[in-house]
């Protein structure tokens, strides 16, 4: 797997791959939003997201642009999760939340330095954890490897396999919560709107003009273009998975 909060450069693929992905205007707009955020961020009003009934802050950091992008809300009801868990509980998918704060909890990604350097699928430990959380990682699987796979039946299966090793490796009454973007990977979008993924719960939230964040239903989540009218995704869905 190959996560999105890397370097822009530093990862698979380089400009070639960020251009197939965000095109010329992001090329030259990130850095100016990177160079930019340390004098942004702190002169940004204050929001919240309304998730399950709670008002949560909304997180906005110089790293990756997070005031500008999704991570601005998924962050928070990563956080949110991951405080009800004592660090030893807790495995990440997809090197994330360090870049913000030190849990010290495990961390298994494939390409980024700092934890477990393996896939999800092949990685082996007899631990069960309370918690696995994984951050806009799951739709890089495959899509986004070098070379990238291209077939949407083939990059179906293996998000499925990797939600079901993550699922394996829940302890009893343990919780599995993945945030996914819609329109970047088109074949986790079509598996979200067929109801591929097999959640027990999801919560669809959609972003409005100055930096809002809102609940909608899914339809009019699946109706949203990734990176316009904003950037990054303009609307992203929380999952969860209830271990056994």
């Amino acid at each position: 797997m190959v996560r999105a909060d890397r370097t822009w450069l530093a990862r698979v693929g380089g400009i070639p791959w960020f251009l197939r992905r965000f095109g010329w205007r992001q090329l030259f707009l990130k850095p100016l939003r990177m160079w930019g955020a340390p004098f942004i961020v702190p002169r940004l009003r204050p929001g919240e997201v309304m998730f399950r009934g709670e008002a949560l802050p909304l997180f906005y950091h110089p790293h990756n642009v997070t005031w500008a992008n999704e991570r601005a809300v998924e962050l928070p009801i990563a956080f949110r999760f991951m405080r009800g868990a004592r660090p030893r509980e807790i495995l990440e998918v997809g090197r994330v939340t360090p870049h913000y704060m030190d849990a010290g909890h495990t961390v298994v990604d494939k390409y980024e330095p700092g934890g477990v350097m393996e896939d999800i699928v092949d990685y082996q430990t007899d631990q069960r954890f309370g918690l696995i959380l994984s951050v806009s990682t799951f739709e890089h699987i495959a899509f986004d490897e070098d070379p990238p796979v291209t077939d949407e039946v083939e990059i179906a299966a293996r998000v499925r396999a990797a939600v079901d090793k993550c699922l394996s490796l829940l302890a009893p009454g343990g919780l599995l919560l993945v945030t996914l973007p819609f329109g970047y990977n088109p074949a986790v979008t079509r598996m979200i709107a067929d109801d591929e993924l097999g959640c027990d719960r999801a919560v669809y939230l959609k972003r409005f003009p100055r930096r809002a964040w809102r609940e909608v239903e899914r339809a009019e989540a699946l109706a949203c273009r990734y990176a316009r009218p904003y950037v990054g995704a303009n609307a992203i869905m929380v999952a969860e998975w209830d271990g056994p």
